[in-house]
C-alpha cells in the first residue's frame, strides 16, 4: 500500500531529524528523502514556501547520496535542515 502524502511528510521529517539530531546518514536515506521530496512536490496544495524547501531537499538529499563524506555533508547542513524542519510542518498536508 502507498504511503499517503501525511505519512510521506512523517517519514521525511523524521529522517531529516535524525540527520540534524545524529549528524549521521546513510546514501540510502539521501536518496530516500530524495524521493519522498520529490513525490510531496506533486501535491497540489502546496504554499510556495514548502515548494521551495522540498526543492532544496531534494538538492541535499541528493548530493549527499554520492558524497565522499555524507557526515561533514550533513553537518554543513544542518542549520538548513533545522530551518526545514521549522518549514514544513505536518498541519501543511490535511
Amino acid at each position: 500500500m502507498p504511503l499517503d502524502y501525511t505519512h510521506q511528510l512523517t517519514l521525511l521529517r523524521d529522517i531529516l531529524q535524525d540527520h540534524h539530531t545524529d549528524c549521521k546518514g546513510t546514501p540510502q536515506e539521501c536518496a530516500q528523502l530524495e524521493r519522498l521530496a520529490n513525490q510531496l512536490m506533486q501535491h497540489g496544495n502546496l504554499n510556495n514556501d514548502v515548494k521551495d524547501v522540498l526543492g532544496l531537499i531534494n538538492t541535499y538529499s541528493h548530493d549527499g547520496s554520492t558524497h565522499e563524506n555524507l557526515e561533514q555533508h550533513i553537518t554543513n547542513h544542518k542549520p538548513h535542515i533545522e530551518n526545514w524542519l521549522n518549514t514544513i510542518q505536518p498541519d501543511q498536508f490535511s
